[in-house]
């Protein structure tokens, strides 16, 4: 029998995040019917502002020797405070988004993504989860073919393996594939789960402690438009993960991944004809 997935992107109710995933995600990739995958969104909650600004700070922070060092250790005392329970959530299934009844921050991602994970069990019955963001672009149709090599029955973590020079690795949050039986690990030992850093770095952490090894999967990076006209027929044909983060202001990540869709279009035109 065929698996099936379930694509979930998650993403920041502030800009660019908002127009990246109307004006990029949604008239590209997103368009794609294919039989065995479905997508959905998964938002929190709009935090208030002073809240949003106090998230950008600390995440400013996170990446500086000294006070990065000394706000990790306060991190780690207060994430102590921060509830385990699933919190509460709704389901848009006209505009297929689903909202955590929580507000959206860094610190908080880890409680957007076990509301996913609870949904995911209770009203789906796919064999694995995709949980990606709003830079990426997905081909369904090779997704499909990389979950069919794994059992949905075995705790599967897979995804890009970061850091890329080695040592204590997990996989990169822009796109985690989880089997059904991970799914229902994490959230049996939700309360096991930190917020003591970021969310995809607690998630290895996590897994880690549960014995499950992090399984390599392959990722194009697409920082520019023209790393997008220039990429390889033989690259478009066989990947499934494209991360369409540019590294120019403004950013151009829309700009990318409609080169990427126009030129999947035109590969896929030929390869029926063939």
């Amino acid at each position: 029998m065929k698996h099936s997935v379930l694509v979930a992107v998650t993403q920041g109710n502030t800009e660019p995040w908002l127009t990246i995933w109307k004006e990029g995600q949604e008239k590209t990739w997103i368009q794609d019917n294919v039989d065995g995958s479905s997508i959905i969104h998964v938002q929190s909650k709009e935090a208030p502002y002073l809240i949003k600004q106090l998230d950008n700070i600390h995440e400013e922070n996170r990446y500086r020797k000294k006070i990065g060092k000394w706000q990790g250790r306060l991190d780690k005392i207060f994430t102590k405070f921060i509830s385990k329970k699933i919190p509460k959530y709704s389901f848009n299934n006209k505009n297929r988004i689903l909202t955590a009844n929580s507000w959206s921050t860094y610190y908080l991602q880890g409680r957007r993504n076990i509301a996913l994970y609870d949904w995911f069990l209770k009203y789906t019955n796919k064999d694995f989860l995709f949980v990606t963001n709003t830079s990426s672009y997905i081909n369904q149709v090779q997704l499909l073919k990389v979950v069919q090599k794994f059992n949905p029955s075995d705790t599967i973590y897979a995804g890009y393996l970061l850091p890329e020079d080695g040592g204590e690795q997990f996989v990169s949050g822009a796109g985690k594939l989880l089997s059904r039986k991970s799914v229902e690990l994490i959230k049996n030992n939700w309360y096991k789960h930190t917020h003591e850093t970021l969310e995809d770095v607690c998630l290895g952490l996590f897994m880690k402690s549960m014995e499950i090894a992090a399984i390599p999967l392959s990722r194009v990076s697409l920082p520019t438009p023209e790393a997008a006209k220039t990429l390889p027929d033989s690259i478009l044909e066989t990947e499934f993960h494209f991360r369409c983060k540019s590294n120019q202001l403004p950013r151009r990540d829309v700009e990318i991944m409609r080169i990427l869709h126009e030129r999947m279009k035109i590969t896929n035109q030929i390869g029926q004809i063939g």
